[in-house]
């Protein structure tokens, strides 16, 4: 979404580096934005951590199957963006505490918002066709066991990969620099509306495919225990509904000029990273939660835990 997650940043950055050395901005109380900011650093961290687990654990200690090329790919686009947000808030921390900084910082700083862009549009994306897919083996298990294409994960998230770097590169290239514009040009216009429409399309496919998985997993639970991945996604799911939804639809109002008080711009741009910072750091976490739940106890090792959910995979097929 290109109007909260690259128009601020650049935005603030302009603002500061105005040639007097001297902070311009205006924005919210000074202690609410630093708890923020050290709050969102915080997640952060322990979302790479988590996410950096996920990745040697997928990719070095355990068989991929149909489902871990999704999980593996998904946790390495929440972790270039948590990197990235992490370092922007980095700079942030230091804008708001009247740090001087360079010239050069501030460019590197801009161009750093095109990778977690990036990276936070292919975890959107990766997400909306794990939940497909698990939609997919519920509804149709024979053709999902036997006719399905061997190689669909990797295409998939190879196509979903691409979409990603032509979304950020449309936002980066043809919207970059308008922000401070009275009137946007057409083009970045037409940009927002497709990347809009993409959005909303993501949130319907989510939260239908949740749906069928919720009615299969109640289905289920009448003869048997439900898969535990098929928890896992519905959960994941709801975490980004619930945290980055409300905020990447406030952009609609600043887009539409129904806010244009600068701090509040700047307030929505925090809140929005901190939740999506929330939603990339949390799925670690809810793998680790659901494949350790035995009679309703955390209690396996963390490797053991990931284990038993990921080799739900082979379980389910059948």
């Amino acid at each position: 979404m290109e109007e909260l997650s690259t128009v601020f940043p650049n935005t603030i950055i302009t603002e500061r580096s105005n040639g007097t050395g001297e902070n311009s901005f205006v924005y919210p109380n000074k202690k609410i934005m630093l708890t923020i900011i050290l709050f969102s650093m915080l997640i952060s961290l322990l979302g790479m951590v988590g996410n950096g687990i996920v990745i040697w654990f997928l990719g070095f200690r355990i068989k991929r199957n149909k489902c871990t090329v999704y999980i593996l790919n998904l946790a390495v686009a929440d972790f270039l963006f948590l990197v990235s947000i992490a370092v922007v808030f980095w700079f942030m921390f230091c804008m708001v505490n009247g740090v001087k900084v360079s010239l050069t910082d501030t460019n590197n700083i801009g161009q750093l918002g095109i990778v977690y862009n990036f990276g936070f549009n292919a975890g959107i994306y990766l997400l909306t066709a794990i939940s497909m897919e698990r939609c997919l083996s519920a509804l149709y298990p024979i053709w999902y066991q036997y006719r399905r294409p061997k190689h669909q994960s990797a295409i998939v998230c190879a196509l979903l990969w691409a979409l990603s770097c032509l979304v950020t590169g449309l936002e980066q290239f043809i919207c970059n620099g308008t922000e401070n514009q009275e009137a946007v040009s057409e083009p970045c216009t037409a940009v927002y509306l497709f990347t809009s429409t993409l959005f909303l399309a993501v949130i319907v496919l989510m939260i239908l495919s949740s749906l069928t998985l919720v009615i299969t997993i109640q289905r289920i639970s009448e003869q048997c225990r439900p898969p535990r991945l098929y928890i896992a996604v519905v959960v994941s799911v709801m975490v980004f509904l619930i945290s980055v939804v409300p905020a990447r639809l406030l952009g609609l109002l600043l887009y539409f000029k129904c806010v244009s008080s600068n701090v509040l711009m700047v307030t929505f741009f925090f809140i929005t990273e901190l939740c999506s910072s929330v939603n990339c750091a949390a799925n670690p976490f809810i793998y680790f939660l659901v494949g350790s739940l035995r009679q309703w106890r955390c209690t396996a090792p963390l490797h053991e835990a990931l284990h038993k959910l990921f080799k739900d995979e082979t379980e389910t097929s059948g």
